[in-house]
Formats: structure tokens, sequence, C-alpha cells
């Protein structure tokens, strides 16, 4: 029996390890398969994986060095005869490991569009520095998955990541779990009716830009934001800035978000910066007409099935409404457009539609696909 190894820094709340815990989620799909997970740290798991998964969880303190060494024994140990690796330090040391064995396979599975979000994170030397690592490691590997098509393009052209081993496959969703959890008695009191938007308050969530377009409109219904993160404080203040504790509500973190979502008018999002927005797809499993800015990879290819499409205006595209990044003005006419009930309905059954095409069924079958494939390489 092959044995498969993931690798991830942790199971926490994010993107990535939501995809690897649905990823993992239906044995049936890889039954001829010995899997274990290693999570790096030592940090709680707050999603459960399934009963046949062997768990190895390591101690690195959230260190790159201390990541490699811990990962290098348990390989030793484990003998995997494929390794797949989740999040940019996981993967760095998971490729670079392939120096030491180059008998087994090493997949890399990249949930950013790194590029863009390295930018975000750091400046002049240190962004630099930043990119190094990535772009010298990530070629090792014998395949790279983007979770987007502009997140594999920006693999090939800014991380030398050769076209030959970049491949896209979308994130899965498992729509009956999120409709039966939507079905649930929401955690807040909530407004009668209600706008929601929803990630971790952070800079690249752009919220500010968010509150300003908001209130710039004709909406009427309060802006509810679910979330928590570093600039929460920041935003609060921001808040009372603009006079608008009524109209905009920081709800805080909610254990099952589908419950509070599936209640909203619409769903909005003005980030700067994804690689497949995970809040964006769900949104549209509960049949939500939804708002996106078109950051550079995912919204573009969710709402308008095309990876490349850019435009300086507001977009009424095939699922849902696409608004220029950083542009309040035109993210304010997508909240105004919203008012009419007739476009909301209309766009909202088109977005319900589209996220059929992410189930976890698929895609899930098409990654286990993927992964055979390249056991079979030589």
């Amino acid at each position: 029996m092959k044995r498969v190894l993931f690798v991830i820094n942790s199971i926490g709340y994010g993107g990535a390890e939501r995809a690897l815990v649905n990823l993992l989620s239906k044995p049936s799909l890889y039954s001829e398969f010995d899997v274990h997970v290693a999570l790096l740290d030592d940090e709680p798991i707050v999603r459960a994986l399934p009963d046949n998964i062997t768990l190895h969880q390591l101690e690195s303190k959230r260190g790159l060095v201390r990541s490699f060494i811990n990962l290098m024994r348990l390989q030793r140990e484990c003998k995997p005869d494929l390794c797949v690796s989740f999040l940019v330090r996981a993967n760095v040391v998971n490729a670079a490991l392939k120096l030491v064995s180059k008998n087994r396979k090493v997949v890399l599975c990249e949930r950013m569009h790194l590029s863009s979000h390295l930018d975000g994170q750091f400046k002049n030397m240190k962004r630099l520095l930043a990119g190094i690592l990535p772009k010298l490691t990530y070629r090792l590997a014998d395949a790279v998955i983007g979770v987007s098509t502009g997140v594999t393009i920006d693999l090939v052209e800014n991380f030398s990541v050769p076209a030959t081993k970049a491949t896209t496959i979308f994130n899965p969703y498992n729509i009956s779990q999120i409709e039966k959890h939507s079905k649930m008695e929401p955690e807040f009191e909530l407004p009668s009716s209600f706008v929601i938007s929803t990630g971790r308050l952070t800079p690249s969530k752009n919220v500010k830009g968010l509150i300003d377009a908001y209130l710039a409109s004709n909406e009427s219904a309060p802006l509810c934001i679910l979330g928590e993160g570093e600039q929460k404080e920041e935003i609060e203040n921001y808040i009372l800035l603009k006079n608008a504790k009524q109209k905009v509500l920081l709800l805080g973190y909610a254990e099952n978000p589908f419950a509070i979502v599936s209640k909203a008018k619409y769903y909005v999002s003005a980030s700067l910066n994804e690689g497949f927005p995970n809040a964006l797809v769900e949104a549209m499993v509960l049949g939500l007409s939804v708002i996106m800015t078109n950051c550079p990879s995912g919204p573009a290819e969710i709402l308008n099935e095309n990876p490349q499409y850019t435009s300086d205006k507001l977009t009424e595209a095939k699922h849902g409404l696409l608004a220029p990044l950083n542009n309040t003005s035109e993210l304010t006419r997508a909240f105004n457009l919203y008012s009419e009930e007739r476009i909301r309905a209309n766009f909202a059954e088109k977005a319900r539609k589209r996220a059929e095409d992410f189930s976890i069924e698929a895609i899930a079958n098409e990654y286990w696909q993927f992964l055979r494939q390249t056991l079979l390489q030589h």
C-alpha cells in the first residue's frame, strides 16, 4: 500500500486548512492509500480529520529551520511514497527535502497568488528576500498545484516553476454540509435585513475601502462584517470616526458562519489579494448574489469564467458583480445595483448554479486522480 503524507503548518481556521480537511473527508476516494498528516506546529486543531488518518503533530514553533529538521526526521521514520504540502512554509521545506530523497514524489499546493500576497506583506529588501526561497525551492517539486489559473500563471512567471510541472485544481466545497449548517440557529442576534462580508480583519481584506464604498451607497441595510484579526481595533475606531456605529457592525468570529451568511441580502468583499476566495464560493453555495473586487486571481475565474478578465469599470459578470481594485466609486455602484431585488434574484440563481462546479465530489476526485498520476511518473 502506497503511503501519502500531507504536510501543513497547522489545522486552524484558514482556507488552506479547510481545503485539506475537505480533500480527506471522502475516504472512499483514496481507500488504496495509507494516508498520514503532519502538522508542523503544535497548535490547537480546530477542524476534525477522518479516523482513517494517522496524525503527526510536530513542534516547529513556526520556524523554517525547525520545520525542515522535524519534517526530515518524520519522513525518514514514516517513509512516504508521496509528500503533499499546503502553505508557503510547508511547501518550501517539502520541496527542499527533495534534495535529500530523490525517490520520494513531492507535490506542492499553493493557495495564494504569491506575488501579490508577498507585495502586501513586505516592502523593498524584505520583499525581495521573501520571494527567494519559493523561487529556489518550488522548482524542485515533481508537481505544483495552483488553486486558480492566476495562481498557477504567477508561479510559472515569477517563481521559476516549470510550466510542465504546474497545474490548476480548484478548492473543493462540501455543498451538502454547508447547506446543513446554514439551517442552524445563528450564534448572534442579527438585523432583520443586512449585507454580509466575511474574512480576517487584515490590510489585504481592505475593510476600510469596503466601509467607504458602503457608506457612499444607497444601501439602507446594515453592513455586517464577520471575522477577527489584527486590524480590529483600528477598524472599530474608523467606524466611530465615520459616525457609522449603527450601520457597520463587526460581528467577530463565528463557529458556524453559514447560519449567518445564509440570512443576508447579498455578499460583498473588497479584498486586494486572494488565491481562490473560499468565502465567495460559500456564499454562492448558499444562494446569495455576490460582489467581489477583481483581485489578481480567483474572482474573475469564478464569476466570469475568465481568469484574464480585467476592467476599470464595474462588470456584470456571468455569475456576479466584479468591481475593479481600489475603486470606491465603482464598488459603490455595485451596492446601488443590488438595491434592485430583481437584479439580486437573477444573480443569486446564477451564483448557486456556478457553485456546483466546485463540489467536493468533483474536485476531491480530481485531486486524488492527479496524485495517482504523479506517483506513476518516472
